[in-house]
């Protein structure tokens, strides 16, 4: 990685709205709908459900239901990834615990990019600590 911008705040702050601000090409927003969060690819607009509170899979982060087959979709698109900028966008919970974007988190980091995250407050130093990120400006929201 060549650099690492962290841009936080709190839930609502407006940090996905700062990160589309940027004009990013390359990475992914979660962009919030009435009764979930759709991921959105930055490149292509492509949009699909990554969270709901209606009964999508098993899986479970607080009271949201999230598809881990779209997270499968965003690894493979991040992982043809070796230069340039690229965002990923509410790095968390998830994350920490090795799920959602961890993996293809782990493989940017190897590689020649900037690197633009979004993270809330809380969760700032658990993901720098699990990822190794050191060295990373960090923009409040």
């Amino acid at each position: 990685m060549r650099s690492c911008r962290i841009i936080t705040g709190e839930r609502g702050s407006g940090k996905t709205s700062h990160l589309l601000s940027l004009g990013i090409s390359q990475g992914f927003a979660s962009v919030h709908i009435t009764d979930g969060y759709m991921l959105m690819d930055l490149g292509s607009g492509e949009k699909r459900l990554l969270m709901s509170s209606a009964l999508l899979s098993p899986d479970t982060i607080g009271r949201w239901h999230y598809d881990r087959d779209v997270f499968r979709w965003a690894d493979e698109k991040l992982a043809g990834i070796y230069s340039g900028t690229v965002a990923i966008d509410e790095v968390g919970r998830l994350e920490v615990r090795g799920e959602g974007f961890a993996s293809a988190l782990a493989l940017l980091l190897q590689r020649d990019v900037d690197l633009v995250i979004t993270v809330r407050r809380e969760f700032v130093q658990p993901v720098a600590e699990a990822f190794g990120i050191r060295g990373f400006s960090l923009e409040e929201f």
